[in-house]
């Protein structure tokens, strides 16, 4: 399987075959040879999205990672394996696929600007995750105060507005291993992001605090 959704994640629509098709445990599960169908890690959810064989529609629900660590869809109805070896028509749900790399990139970004402004490297949010049109990064045993918060928001909102670059990339030594990058801030991480922050547009933030635990939520 190729990853297309690596290679051009603002490809919206592919035409390619079908590899596999297998029904299990009251799932269909479908695998293509070439897939714009990001699956489901990291905190990101899995592409939507759906196919047409000829001129009849069949709806993706979902796309996971097999056991070979590759994308497969799960589709709304089951379908018969005679199928295997079609060539397909591919449309990805954009909207969906949007929206998760904007608040994915939000999610890295945001903890690299606590970094700037708090001057230390700190522990990765203990939970963090993407759900459809909010993000949140929760933190423990963490020290912010009021202020230093008002102030990472702040900045984070300013950089919004800039064209600055987000690369990601795979390890050079590491198999199956990606890099999220901005600036001079690097996070490992096997997601899709926007290419450049202006891209993100507006975003909301909201903050609570408990003792030495913080959730930071961003909203679109």
């Amino acid at each position: 399987m190729q990853a297309v959704y690596y290679k051009d994640k603002y490809l919206k629509e592919i035409e390619t075959k079908i590899e596999y098709i297998s029904n299990q445990n009251d799932k269909c599960y479908i695998k293509f040879e070439k897939s714009i169908f990001y699956p489901k890690g990291g905190g990101q959810k899995g592409d939507r999205g759906k196919f047409f064989i000829e001129e009849k529609e069949f709806k993706i629900i979902d796309s996971v990672k097999d056991e070979k660590n590759e994308s497969i869809s799960i589709l709304e109805f089951d379908i018969s394996d005679k199928f295997q070896g079609e060539t397909v028509k591919c449309i990805l749900d954009w909207n969906f696929r949007l929206n998760q790399m904007k608040l994915h990139t939000c999610l890295h970004l945001h903890h690299c600007i606590i970094e700037e402004i708090g001057k230390k490297n700190i522990p990765y949010p203990k939970i963090s995750s993407i759900e459809d049109g909010f993000a949140f990064n929760k933190y423990e045993n963490s020290d912010f105060d009021i202020k230093t918060l008002e102030k990472i928001n702040e900045r984070f909102l300013e950089l919004l507005k800039t064209n600055i670059e987000v690369k990601t990339y795979p390890d050079a030594n590491k198999k199956g291993f990606r890099w999220w990058e901005f600036d001079k801030n690097k996070i490992p991480c096997g997601g899709i992001h926007v290419s450049k922050l202006s891209e993100i547009g507006d975003i909301k933030i909201d903050t609570s605090t408990k003792k030495s635990k913080i959730n930071i939520k961003f909203t679109l």
